[in-house]
């Protein structure tokens, strides 16, 4: 890896791709040099425009043969994720895969083979390991100020998803639990020092979206980890309000509650809206909390000098594919414990090639 700039391009220009794509604007050491929209031409257009990005492709394939490109951000709906990969892994760029890494157990193997056997690295994303609120609080939990932790709420819940695709549970692989559950899991897990987890128990329902998805709006998800430590997981679409993204642990010497948005926001009152106040506002006329940095505040520019500084200096990345992978085993397990109305253990015989939500429905 040369010691210049680490030059990327980006796949998927909505919602998290712009988030992205801020945080990479703002790092000196990174540079957006490609964006790739094969969906919306006009939207990439306009994505590139308004970032400064000298090179718009319509087609992946082409993106990705671009020598000067060293690391490739993969922000496009769930089920497209490995092959997407696997195709950048072969021409020799670094990967980066939002969360869900993928959406069966099989495709999580094969991505982890392409990385390896093309000799590069597949980051994956999980934000919520860097958001700075949530980075103290694993600074106290590690000096001890809690004395053993034992108890682990992580609560991300709001109306509903930006993209109507998170609906399809053929492409996303599941609903609210599939959707935000993977950010709470690994929450729990890194939080914890990443114990093995022993056994799920999940309760999935749908109260608002029954019209335009098969999939839960509700779920509650219960991790039993080794050495005790329990951790629940509370995930919805069907919140009214707005996005609430909070956590709590307990210990034995101490507790600790941390809200993400609302505990850093401006309180506004407006009778004409705003025009944006946060991720997912259900509305801007009223009372807002209006945020500000919201990339910084969601861990975004933390999550890639992570990731720069494992290309640049060839150091092991904080959140990687096989973390990935345990997050997707315990979210299939979560979604057969829906099922069968009981705990499931840990390790599982699940199957490789179905996707969560079908050990549920199906």
């Amino acid at each position: 890896m040369r010691e210049s700039k680490v030059r990327i391009g980006l796949i998927g220009t909505g919602f998290i791709g712009n988030i992205h794509a801020e945080a990479m604007n703002k790092n000196q050491m990174t540079e957006l040099a490609a964006v790739c929209e094969e969906v919306d031409k006009k939207r990439g257009a306009a994505f590139a425009k308004h970032h400064k990005i000298p090179k718009v492709y319509n087609d992946f394939e082409k993106m990705i043969k671009d020598p000067a490109l060293d690391l490739v951000y993969i922000c496009i709906p769930n089920y497209l994720h490995a092959d997407y990969m696997e195709k950048a892994a072969a021409m020799k760029k670094h990967c980066f895969v939002e969360k869900p890494l993928c959406t069966t157990l099989e495709e999580a193997d094969r991505m982890i083979s392409a990385a390896k056997r093309n000799s590069v690295k597949l980051f994956y994303g999980e934000n919520l390991c860097f958001a700075p609120k949530y980075a103290r609080l694993k600074e106290l939990v590690d000096e001890g100020s809690l004395g053993k932790p034992f108890y682990v709420r992580h609560r991300e819940s709001h109306g509903g998803p930006h993209a109507a695709w998170f609906y399809d549970l053929r492409r996303s692989g599941g609903g609210a639990m599939m959707d935000m559950g993977c950010h709470g899991i690994e929450f729990a897990r890194w939080l914890l020092g990443k114990p093995k987890i022993k056994r799920v128990l999940a309760s999935l329902g749908t109260y608002i979206h029954n019209q335009i998805t098969k999939g839960e709006d509700d779920s509650v998800l219960l991790v039993e980890f080794e050495g005790g430590a329990r951790a629940v997981i509370e995930n919805s679409w069907a919140l009214r309000g707005g996005l609430d993204d909070r956590a709590e642990v307990q210990g034995t010497e101490g507790v600790a509650f941390c809200d993400l948005v609302y505990g850093s926001a401006l309180r506004v009152f407006t009778a004409t809206g705003l025009g944006y106040a946060v991720e997912k506002a259900e509305t801007t006329k009223g009372w807002n909390f209006v945020i500000y940095g919201e990339h910084e505040m969601y861990g975004y520019p933390g999550e890639l000098a992570d990731i720069v500084n494992s290309l640049i200096n060839n150091k092991p990345p904080k959140e990687t594919p096989e973390d990935g992978k345990i997050v997707l085993e315990a979210l299939m397990a979560g979604y057969l414990s829906a099922k069968l109305g009981k705990w499931v253990n840990l390790p599982a015989k699940l199957p490789r090639n179905k996707k969560p939500y079908q050990l549920w429905k199906e």
